[in-house]
């Protein structure tokens, strides 16, 4: 078996910055994805903790806007964690329009599956060195 060269697991960072920053720019466009994405889709731990804040404010139908998100991320004591202002900021100049975010949400998921594919098969190959189990449990671990 050929060792795989270390490497980033799958993730898009230039399209999880622009789901953001769309939703920024229209805080309408987040009722189009909050469906299909989850924090944890996202790669950059910033990014989580951005859209926790964002659909956190949607669910008590408050505004979505850079003002809110960063004064909520303050208000959980995570602004810094999520980059500060100046990110925010950041996330609405390198987003030109919202109209594509659905596009923008499919491709951060994707990545979320290929990472979570790339996690069940180390956990696999960990089941493999278990010399001292039943070949009956291991086999059932590995299907779960």
């Amino acid at each position: 078996m050929a060792n795989l060269p270390d490497k980033l697991p799958p993730q898009n960072l230039e399209a999880e910055k622009s789901v953001l920053g769309s939703i920024l720019i229209d805080k309408n466009s987040i009722e189009k994805v909050i469906d299909v994405l989850r924090p944890d889709d996202f790669y950059n731990r910033k990014n989580q903790l951005i859209y926790r804040v964002m659909a956190g404010l949607l669910e008590k139908n408050e505004p979505i806007d850079i003002l809110t998100v960063s004064n909520k991320l303050e208000e959980n004591n995570e602004l810094e964690n999520a980059g500060g202002a100046s990110y925010l900021a950041s996330l609405l100049s390198a987003t030109p329009t919202s109209a594509h975010i659905l596009n923008y949400a499919k491709i951060v998921r994707r990545k979320k599956v290929l990472r979570d594919l790339i996690d069940s098969a180390h956990k696999i190959m960990a089941l493999g060195h278990q010399e001292d189990e039943s070949i009956e449990k291991i086999l059932d671990q590995a299907e779960q």
